[in-house]
């Protein structure tokens, strides 16, 4: 059974693991998301230094976990894209230095590969296929077809803000702390019925006229800026009768972001399989996973098992809301799926570079 550590440093997280075949030993990670509030969002230069300053705890700390040491491992496995260019070097010039000073082999991963995977982490092996795999987070929005684990086909991506970035953001515009969208999952949650409110702020649906499968998030973003604006009138105020509390408010909004961001999902989903059954039988999934930071949405969950329900097809989502989030096992996963992609000399090792805008 190969042993494999792998390191992702993708984005505001330091993460390594190390899988046994498809077992999880151990999956250390690091946050640097309170060190990143001020900002609003990530800041690479700071994503860079913590990774720095955190991947040899990381490292020291995984392999305690796991009781071994360099010389039980059989390959290293590294994110090296797509995600923040500062961030994916530090990740990426580690692995290499141990894979050098261990003559270990080093397996260049995908970190949008990993995320569509993830939903068999810690499970059995058999993956059933062909599969449609959806990664919604705050840097990707990708439908994903799988037909065999050499043969992955991108046939629909966000054109511009991703849907937890789109989430994020409409979420600052409301005041709330960085990272916004699992705020909005909560305040949503809580809302109560407003016919008024609830039809002002009713999100539009994105890209209708377009027949493709792509998908544009940074008009809700405008929308929800727009009728903040109109909001400031207080005349719009007393016609909506909101003298009430903010807490109501702010609820009844995320609630209607967090569906218009959905809806657009589904709607895109809906057309992609109606597609595929009619056009392309054979490529019709026999399963759909969700992967990504938004994985974690109890709300997304249940609005994407309604969506595919007609289709008779089921959700599976991570195991664990920690494989959700940014991850290094999901990357010791896939590495563990591509033996073959192994770089052994140290010629190949050195040559490795990130790949901040690596796709599918």
């Amino acid at each position: 059974m190969p042993i494999i550590l792998a390191i992702d440093t993708s984005c505001d997280d330091t993460s390594v693991a190390i899988l046994n075949n498809e077992r999880v030993l151990v999956n250390i990670i690091a946050s640097q998301v309170a060190l990143h509030i001020p900002y609003g969002g990530v800041f690479p230069t700071i994503a860079r230094q913590e990774h720095a300053r955190n991947i040899d705890r990381c490292l020291a700390l995984a392999l305690k976990k796991a009781q071994l040491d360099f010389s039980r491992l059989d390959a290293l496995a590294v994110t090296y894209g797509p995600g923040l260019a500062p961030a994916l070097e530090v990740g990426v010039a580690k692995a290499k230095e141990l894979a050098l000073k261990h003559r270990l082999p080093l397996i260049p991963v995908n970190h949008i590969a990993g995320h569509a995977l993830s939903p068999l982490l810690d499970k059995s092996l058999t993956i059933p296929l062909p599969l449609l795999a959806i990664v919604v987070s705050g840097g990707h929005t990708d439908f994903i077809l799988i037909k065999d684990l050499n043969n992955w086909q991108l046939l629909g991506a966000t054109l511009d803000d991703a849907a937890g970035e789109a989430l994020d953001k409409i979420g600052r515009l409301l005041g709330l702390d960085y990272p916004a969208a699992a705020t909005l999952e909560k305040l949503a949650a809580s809302a109560l019925p407003n016919p008024q409110l609830d039809a002002f702020l009713k999100f539009p649906l994105p890209l209708t006229a377009r027949k493709d499968f792509n998908l544009s998030f940074s008009g809700l973003k405008t929308h929800a800026k727009n009728r903040l604006r109109m909001l400031e009138r207080r005349e719009q105020i007393d016609l909506l009768g909101l003298e009430s509390k903010r807490e109501d408010f702010l609820a009844s909004f995320a609630l209607a972001a967090q569906t218009g961001v959905f809806r657009h999902l589904t709607y895109k989903l809906t057309r992609l399989l109606t597609h595929l059954k009619t056009t392309t039988p054979n490529d019709f999934p026999s399963i759909v996973f969700l992967g990504g930071g938004c994985a974690a949405n109890k709300t997304l969950r249940q609005t994407l098992r309604a969506t595919l329900k007609p289709f008779n097809l089921s959700l599976r989502v991570p195991s664990s809301r920690r494989f959700c989030a940014d991850n290094a096992a999901m990357i010791a996963f896939i590495a563990m799926l591509n033996p073959s992609h192994a770089l052994g000399t140290p010629e190949e090792i050195n040559a490795l570079q990130r790949n901040p805008q690596l796709t599918i």
